[in-house]
């Protein structure tokens, strides 16, 4: 290696999933932190696709194959502990049993800590054929996210447990025309999976109504990713990188009580599509001296691409129009994240790595994704064990920026309800490679 009832149900999946989606990798409660390595993330993942050190580099571009010369394999796990805490506020009145001419009070509260930890994984193989040609295979966790708000949480029908999660399988070719340039492509199989629950009380004039949901949803999306290196010569590298949109078809089973109940017996079926955006990534590589390296990227996602949710089903009429159970128009501009790093290569078997990068935010937060633009220091270090075998760890502290919005709630009458929320995140990896 050289270097209505049903309208909700699935409205409620349809946004987690979109909101998901507010990232190029793996989503952590609101963050966009791309961790497929842990050498990625030791550098904050600046330069990925221009550095060559793991077989992990697949998972950025598929060029960089041509710089292995014997068959490789990584594989790594990251631990992601996120912190998200949401502020707001609603008024009860002070006596509980009081039902006319009450005095009223304004209660503060924090919903603490509703994303749960996750682990993530990922594999990558590459196979030189000979000089000139190598193939690859990367399994990764593209879309990921978790949140579970408590069931204190006051305005119900915008919290609940979200989960999703998806898996891109990825097969690739890579060709080097010259010692210039080499050219990659590869076809990527997504597999995604969306679960949503919700359990709430919400007054309807004298009557207080018990309502429940659950809901799960399954797609298979195709897409589609192609990548360029430029070996200026050993010593300074560029690459330029783009992955495709993929149209995920999401369709699912719901199940719902009270406000939620189905209008044709317990469980419906709803359809909903989303678009993850299409991806062009920026990344180069420049070794000043024996000892050190600096690199860096810029990527850019095309986040205006997802412009409405649209929920359908043939049991389904919204606002008049028959077929469709929920529409919303989606607030999304393209966005880009900014990475510089340094690498120090301390002797044969130990390098060190650090990294920065910014984030920035791409659409509208809601509770159970409160995006936000982000902040993130990374820190890392590789052992070389052998000549055919190493290591690596990485860490990272993501810093998100407070934010605030307003979300509508049934709950509350349909107002908008003001929220302030703030989020960290701890991320750690580990990774082994090996070569045969």
């Amino acid at each position: 290696m050289k270097r209505n009832s049903k309208v909700t149900s699935t409205l409620s999946s349809a946004i987690a999933l979109a909101f998901a989606t507010a990232s190029t990798t793996v989503v952590a409660a609101g963050f966009q932190v791309g961790e497929h390595s842990a050498t990625g993330l030791g550098r904050a993942n600046a330069g990925d696709g221009a550095i060559a050190d793991t077989a992990l580099v697949l998972t950025k571009n598929p060029a960089a194959m041509t710089m292995f010369d014997k068959t490789t394999v990584s594989s790594q796990l990251a631990f992601i502990a996120p912190d998200v805490n949401t502020d707001y506020s609603f008024t009860r009145n002070e006596d509980p049993t009081c039902s006319r001419r009450c005095t009223e009070e304004t209660v503060s509260v924090t919903e603490e800590d509703y994303a749960p930890d996750q682990f993530v994984p990922s594999f990558a193989a590459i196979i030189p054929v000979n000089d000139k040609v190598a193939v690859g295979f990367a399994m990764f966790s593209n879309y990921g996210t978790g949140t579970e708000v408590s069931d204190e949480f006051s305005y119900g029908d915008i919290g609940g447990t979200t989960s999703i999660i998806t898996i891109d399988s990825s097969f690739n070719i890579a060709y080097k025309i010259n010692d210039f340039l080499s050219v990659g492509a590869g076809y990527d199989l997504v597999v995604g999976q969306a679960d949503m629950d919700k359990s709430f009380a919400m007054e309807m004039g004298p009557v207080t109504i018990d309502s429940a949901f659950d809901m799960g949803g399954n797609a298979i999306g195709h897409g589609w990713n192609i990548g360029t290196l430029f070996t200026i010569n050993d010593n300074n590298l560029l690459a330029l990188t783009y992955r495709s949109a993929v149209d995920m078809g999401f369709e699912g089973d719901f199940t719902g009580s009270g406000v939620f109940s189905p209008t044709t017996g317990d469980t419906v079926t709803g359809n909903v599509d989303i678009t993850l955006p299409a991806i062009a990534e920026l990344a180069g590589y420049h070794k000043l001296t024996d000892t050190f390296a600096v690199h860096y990227s810029a990527m850019w996602t095309q986040w205006s691409a997802l412009e409405e949710l649209k929920a359908a089903s043939a049991d389904c009429s919204f606002m008049g129009a028959d077929g469709v159970c929920f529409q919303k128009d989606l607030h999304y501009s393209d966005s880009m994240r900014y990475a510089v790093g340094a690498t120090a290569y301390v002797s044969e078997s130990v390098t060190l790595r650090m990294g920065y990068a910014y984030d920035e935010q791409a659409g509208e937060a809601v509770v159970v994704m409160p995006d936000t633009s982000r902040h993130q220091i990374s820190a890392g270090m590789s052992y070389a064990a052998s000549e055919t075998m190493s290591f690596d760890l990485g860490a990272a502290y993501i810093l998100g920026e407070e934010v605030q919005f307003e979300e509508e709630s049934a709950v509350a009458g349909f107002s908008d309800v003001p929220f302030t929320s703030t989020a960290t995140a701890w991320i750690v990896s580990a990774q082994m490679n090996m070569g045969f």
